[in-house]
């Protein structure tokens, strides 16, 4: 294999399969380096996995509770630890478009390995028997992420699970401690309980997804323990023992300082996520800190022709912001420098009611702000389904109505906020939504709604004075 490139790109997650395609498509001399499977985290252990694994418990929580609908039918006779082996399936069925063969298809050179910094230029890459060394003109790190493990008293003596484990779990547990109540710990949670487990979830926080609004939370919790999960919320681990059964966890309570225990086969952590960093950065003189690398607005580091793009250039840690960033390094690269467009990030949680949300929650409002308010009960298409558990709150500029923000929970949340994340970056304020004819019933026609609560709870007071 060849020493020099003109392009060296370190991770083949989403950001790095993006530079790395972009480059041998237009001919360039690229290389990537990967130390683990190719499609980095969400391929192998984040999106695919648990999207598919969501899935399955969907369709077992619609067969319990099929008598809402008429129906009736019930779980005695289906094997639920077959989602798993679907869950597998998938990974591999989606890891096999990202692989190096079908890398080096696209004309993008492979080398699967730990990568290390000598010095600004060059690399070692130990690929367990050899090691070789190899130099790039210009380097993109695309390193992603991993789940950050707490300090627990005596957690390094039972096997505990993360989410780059529990997917190779061959049966459902009978029971399952989550700790953490954030998206990963939050949508994990829900499955495992509804495809059989007894599921408790530990979180230090008073509310579920502490970055989302009061009222997700409480949407959430409810729906949490209706459908079984115990919930230790404004909480945290204190120590950990291994039994006979499984494992042992004792939690205080953070008001009050009671100690409980609960007791479980499997433990999983979900507690956040950490910068995959681990390069010897301090040889090519980048700078870091332990949030990620540091980066100007082009994604450049300290070195000019070195790139960080993705998780481990700090957070938050989404795949498609990671996507966003490279596509934007890509075009520097290939045409003219670019700026990373700031406009707002969506993030969508996937329980059920899904979550999702984009710029100011309704607490993050202003006095010269407005927030409008529609609950799905609203919507005829959720009633018709029988998901009315779920609420749209927009927050506007008050007179403009000029879109600041948005949340949604309810099904399809992700899909419906698209909308919105388009009128808010290219100007439409929420008082034109109800001039595009949405068809009838779809979830979507509660933004014609809440549209014209603009004219209901804003203009039309005015003239009643």
């Amino acid at each position: 294999m060849k020493k020099n490139f003109s392009y060296i790109v370190i991770g083949s997650g989403s950001s790095g399969l993006v530079i790395a395609i972009g480059l041998a498509r237009a001919k360039k001399d690229v290389l990537l380096i990967e130390k683990g499977n190719f499609g980095g985290d969400c391929t192998n252990y984040g999106c695919i996995p648990s999207k598919s694994i969501i899935a399955s418990a969907k369709a077992a929580h619609f067969i319990t509770s099929s008598k809402d609908f008429g129906i009736g039918l019930d779980l005695n006779s289906i094997n639920l630890d077959n989602s798993l082996q679907r869950t597998r399936n998938i990974v591999e069925e989606v890891r096999s478009t990202e692989d190096k063969n079908a890398l080096e298809k696209h004309g993008v050179t492979v080398l699967q390995g730990k990568a290390l910094f000598l010095d600004k230029h060059t690399l070692n890459v130990e690929t367990g028997k050899d090691s070789f060394q190899v130099l790039g003109k210009k380097i993109i790190i695309a390193t992603g992420s991993s789940p950050k493990i707490p300090e627990i008293e005596n957690l390094h003596t039972v096997n505990y699970l993360t989410n780059e484990s529990v997917f190779e779990l061959k049966k459902i547990p009978q029971s399952l401690i989550v700790l953490g109540g954030g998206p990963i710990g939050a949508e994990l949670a829900q499955t495992f309980q509804r495809l059989g487990a007894k599921v408790s979830l530990v979180h230090s926080h008073k509310t579920l997804l502490t970055r989302e609004s009061e009222k997700t939370g409480k949407v959430l919790k409810e729906t949490f323990e209706n459908e079984g999960i115990q919930l230790f919320l404004s909480s945290h681990p204190k120590s950990i023992d291994k039994t006979s059964n499984g494992i042992l966890l004792k939690v205080e309570e953070n008001d009050s300082k009671e100690i409980r225990t609960i007791e479980a086969e499997k433990i999983l952590i979900a507690t956040g996520r950490k910068p995959n960093i681990d390069l010897d950065l301090e040889k090519a003189s980048i700078d870091f800190t332990e949030n990620g690398i540091s980066t100007n607005a082009y994604k450049q580091t300290s070195q000019k022709h070195i790139y960080a793009v993705g998780d481990c250039s700090g957070p938050p840690f989404f795949t498609h912001l990671a996507e966003h960033q490279a596509r934007t390094v890509l075009q520097s690269l290939l045409l003219f420098r670019k700026k990373v467009d700031l406009q707002p990030i969506p993030r969508v949680t996937y329980t059920d009611p899904e979550v999702a949300t984009i710029g100011l929650t309704e607490e993050e409002a202003l006095p010269n702000m407005k927030v409008y308010y529609l609950p799905f009960s609203k919507i005829d298409r959720a009633v018709c389904e029988g998901k009315t558990n779920g609420f749209i709150t927009i927050v506007t500029k008050k007179w403009s109505s000029k879109i600041l923000g948005a949340t949604i929970v309810g099904p399809h949340a992700g899909e419906l906020l698209m909308e919105i994340a388009l009128a808010m970056k290219f100007n439409i304020p929420l008082r034109k939504l109800n001039k595009v004819i949405h068809a009838y019933p779809i979830y979507s026609r509660g933004f014609r709604k809440i549209s014209d609560l603009y004219l209901t709870e804003t203009l039309l007071p005015l003239f009643k004075k």
